[in-house]
């Protein structure tokens, strides 16, 4: 965002280390689709309203809402939204986007901007996955720097790490090099974090680097960049690598940051990120404020968001499109105008889906399948007073989720959760057969991807690996092409041989993901699908991620318990699971998922959840618990991790009776003048404790 119509605010609240309560359950409209050109008064076309929680329906009771970012949690495979406001950043469960659930809000300073990005990755020593949320924020008097919240402890809470920033404020962050569901790293290789507009070195953009995720190290920066408004990246591995890149001849892509810096749209080679080259810079009709942009998924074109040329030169919302055929001189091909002034602010590539938040226009999807004449395929107006040209609406968006869930960050009115519907076309919709497939080392793993919805024309999509505990050595397809012909409704495979490398490592994983359709043919919902890499022989075994879970009964008080399958993920198992002992009583103390059976189908290890919501019973009471056990394991066995225990904590406890009144004073002699006197210190103190325990009396009735 350029500027605020708003203006700064003062400092606020000092940034803090600890999480504020939460509100849990947090839904201001229900599901609702878009139909006759409304969804719940909204107007829309394409888009149906899953849920919406407004800004008082925040913890913290935000008077804004600022950009948003997601992921999904590799432990449990839950999905998070994790949108910035203008007194913190708030964390929600959105795995059911019709009842999203606010896990934690880490308190900031109190400005219009705060940017997130995230990084995942896995912690051997800990045999967990680790997560982080990078958020930075400006305007006057800020001083948070990098801002890193611990996600590893999702699903139930957040915190704040302690992590000294050699920056006060800045506009932006981004994270190369890494998968947009998931955070992880695309190449294996370790990702550097972009700090973009900082308050130091004139705001060019500097580089991080993740290695240690807790506390990133400064790499370098160049003082001939000028100041980064934002930025994304991407991969070249074609004949551009060794033509036109600087750094990459020795490796197998080049990896290009595009800086979006008002002026100009700069490309840079950070394939060494120690030694950044520019590569172009480039200017396009009607410029006045290149803000933002996003490549399309084959790296062949550009499209750039200016926050400014509605207002300055009085044009319906404009996207502009660059060709990067050449990388050291990229051109304008193509536009697209909108129907209204509204302006443009930021955009993101799913397929060939371009979803853009439009301010006062709430969203727009664009159809690129032809890049240089992007179409409109869908909007949802968040917005309803106007769609003129102002910094009103919505800010940001999100649309990497793998259920198809679309986060919408609104600036006056919160979160959106929207499902799109632009993706069903004649010519088909594709996506794996399965969330997730299984193979042994040293055997061939087949992924089926079905053709869904249409068979019109001929249409193809490409594919690439995403290692996750799995890597490079594990396998030894990294991309390829799967092709249909018209009218061809058959599903397709791909074929990955895996390597039998001899060392017992338990169950691996790595994520296969579908990009670049062509033939107008779109994604699917299922456009990502896992697959896990067993030891030869191995057998399955069923327990829980968390043995041991802390709760209350106030705040957040759904406990999600997740039950794991590891060892191997061949042929199908089945475990019970039900109350286990312990003082809590069901229905009083606690209900939901407390007795059934769990399945897994031959291929799954997808983790599963255990939904249970604890009831604040206004009872005063101690510490009570309540044990989930699992039992009857069909086709795997119980590892030693087979029991839960929830502890419940009571909110509610005695009034403590007030401190003994103070003895009196010594009693200055009487006097022998008239009137009345002014009552004892000793009677006033007594009065006053006697009143205090009659008003706490009466508020615990």
């Amino acid at each position: 965002m350029y500027f605020s119509s708003r203006g700064f605010l003062p400092l606020l609240i000092a940034a803090s280390l600890f999480v504020l309560p939460v509100i849990g359950t947090s839904e201001s409209l229900a599901a609702t689709p878009c139909t006759s050109g409304f969804a719940a008064g909204f107007a829309c076309d394409r888009i149906d309203l899953l849920s919406h929680v407004e800004l008082p329906d925040i913890s913290s009771n935000p008077a804004s809402g600022a950009d948003i970012w997601g992921f999904v949690d590799l432990n449990t495979h839950r999905e998070y939204a994790i949108i910035g406001v203008r007194n913190g950043t708030a964390v929600f469960d959105i795995t059911d986007p019709l009842m999203p659930l606010e896990i934690g809000l880490i308190p900031g300073q109190a400005t219009p901007w705060r940017d997130i990005k995230v990084f995942q990755s896995y912690d051997d020593a800990a045999a967990r996955w680790k997560a982080y949320a990078y958020v930075v924020t400006e305007g006057a008097g800020i001083t948070d720097g990098l801002f890193i919240i611990d996600l590893t402890s999702l699903p139930h809470s957040i915190r704040r790490i302690n992590y000294v920033s050699d920056f006060n404020s800045a506009h932006n962050v981004f994270a190369t090099n890494t998968d947009y569901s998931t955070g992880l790293s695309v190449s294996g290789e370790i990702p550097q974090l972009v700090v973009a507009g900082s308050n130091i070195g004139g705001g060019q953009f500097r580089l991080y680097s993740l290695a240690d995720p807790e506390s990133p190290v400064f790499v370098n920066t160049t003082a001939s960049a000028g100041n980064m408004h934002d930025a994304s990246t991407f991969f070249v591995a074609d004949e551009r690598k060794n033509t036109q890149c600087v750094n990459a001849l020795n490796v197998d892509a080049c990896e290009v940051l595009v800086d979006f810096r008002g002026q100009s749209v700069d490309l840079w080679d950070i394939t060494d990120p120690a030694d950044p080259v520019r590569l172009s810079f480039t200017q396009y009709p009607n410029r006045s404020f290149s803000h933002a942009g996003w490549p399309s998924e084959d790296s062949l074109f550009l499209f750039v968001q200016d926050e400014l040329d509605e207002r300055d030169f009085g044009l319906n919302t404009t996207v502009n499109v660059l060709s990067l055929a050449d990388l050291t001189n990229p051109t304008p091909v193509g536009s697209w105008v909108g129907p209204t002034t509204a302006i443009d602010h930021n955009g993101f590539v799913r397929g060939n889906r371009y979803y853009m938040s439009n301010y006062t226009r709430g969203i727009t999807i664009l159809d690129i399948t032809n890049p240089a004449m992007p179409a409109t395929a869908g909007f949802f107006d968040t917005y309803a007073t106007d769609d003129m040209t102002g910094f009103n609406g919505a800010w940001g968006v999100y649309p990497f989720f793998n259920s198809g869930t679309i986060a919408v960050s609104d600036i006056d009115s919160g979160l959106y959760l929207l499902k799109g519907q632009t993706r069903n076309v004649v010519q088909g919709r594709l996506a794996f057969s399965a969330p997730s497939f299984a193979v042994e080392e040293g055997q061939q793993a087949s992924l089926l991807v079905e053709r869904l919805g249409g068979t019109t024309g001929a249409i193809s999509v490409n594919y690439q690996i995403v290692p996750a505990t799995a890597d490079s050595t594990d396998f030894q397809t990294l991309s390829g092409v799967l092709n249909w012909a018209d009218g061809d409704a058959l599903g397709k495979s791909i074929t990955l041989s895996l390597t039998d490398d001899g060392i017992a490592e338990g169950l691996e994983h790595f994520i296969v993901r579908l990009i670049s359709p062509t033939g107008s043919a779109t994604l699917g919902d299922r456009n990502t699908a896992n697959v896990y890499i067993s030891d030869p022989a191995a057998q399955s075994g069923i327990g829980f991620l968390d043995t041991t879970i802390d709760s209350s009964e106030t705040g957040l008080t759904t406990v999600v318990l997740v039950v794991q399958r590891s060892g191997s993920a061949l042929g199908q198992v089945s475990v019970d699971y039900a109350i286990s002992g312990g003082d809590a009583s069901l229905d009083l103390d606690f209900s939901g998922d407390t007795d059934g059976t769990l399945v897994w189908v031959d291929g799954d290890a997808l983790p599963k959840s255990l939904l249970i919501s604890i009831i604040d019973d206004t009872d005063t009471e101690e510490v009570e618990f309540f044990n989930i056990g699992l039992s009857n394991v069909q086709g795997a066995s119980l590892t030693a991790r087979a029991t839960a225990r929830i502890n419940i904590t009571s909110d509610e406890s005695p009034t403590p009776p007030p401190p003994p009144p103070p003895p009196p004073p010594a009693q200055p002699p009487v006097s022998n003048s008239g009137g009345g006197g002014a009552p004892s210190p000793a009677l006033l103190i007594a009065l006053g404790l006697l009143l205090r325990r009659r008003f706490r009396q009466t508020d615990s009735v």
